[in-house]
């Protein structure tokens, strides 16, 4: 198994089980949850979230930041983008404030690229980009989803999260999850991403469960 599914697991792991244990407290199950939920339980910690209209190469370059001084910490992201990359980014800043923000790093500046930074060497990112599809997709809301066999259009628009991270997460859950070749997980997760194998999604999603209804101590109680 690689360095970044190694990661992926033990970060997903740990972001789905916060998550899962926060559905909990706050009544919610697999078929009612929505992100802002998450967004607002770990915003009551303090985090300002606030839109900002970037001008000039900023608007074109920085999707996001987050910055903690002694006065308060906030959540700046551009304005200026579509909804779901909105989504994306603020839930990235906040794993970023949950994991990452600390008195040595107190500002994480994040780009397109970073939003799309998939490696382990460069930790922080690759944990904020896992982390952000877990608020907006949890896992075990991804694996109820997929044994409705619902389209990726659907799931899309529903949790909004954009069809390119649903594809993602599909290609780096079935790499950690099964040690599936690259080219094979590719292949499975564009089958299903282009709606023309309905009985895959069903089938990975039962065997997703397989893997986290004994590691993640919530699961039962959410679905």
């Amino acid at each position: 198994m690689s360095i970044e599914s190694d990661e992926y697991l033990a970060f997903s792991s740990k972001i789905n089980e916060f998550i899962s244990a926060n559905m909990l407290g706050m009544n919610l199950n697999v078929n009612s949850y929505k992100y802002n939920y998450i967004w607002e339980e770990i915003a009551k910690r303090k985090v300002n979230i606030r839109s900002f209209p970037f001008e000039k190469s900023a608007r074109r370059s920085i999707s996001g930041m987050i910055v903690r001084d002694s006065y308060e910490t906030t959540l700046a992201y551009n304005a200026n983008m579509s909804t779901k990359r909105k989504n994306f980014t603020i839930s990235h800043e906040l794993i970023h404030y949950l994991y990452h923000l600390n008195d040595e790093n107190n500002m994480f500046t994040d780009t397109k690229e970073t939003l799309a930074y998939s490696l382990a060497d460069l930790l922080p990112e690759f944990q904020a980009n896992i982390g952000a599809s877990s608020i907006l997709l949890p896992e075990p809301v991804l694996i109820n989803e997929l044994k409705k066999g619902t389209s990726p259009y659907f799931i899309s628009e529903k949790y909004g999260i954009s069809e390119q991270a649903i594809y993602m997460r599909l290609l780096q859950q079935m790499q950690a999850s099964f040690e599936a070749s690259y080219h094979a997980a590719s292949n499975t997760a564009s089958k299903i991403m282009n709606g023309n194998s309905k009985r895959l999604a069903i089938d990975l999603g039962k065997n997703l469960e397989q893997k986290i209804i004994y590691s993640n101590p919530f699961y039962e109680a959410i679905i």
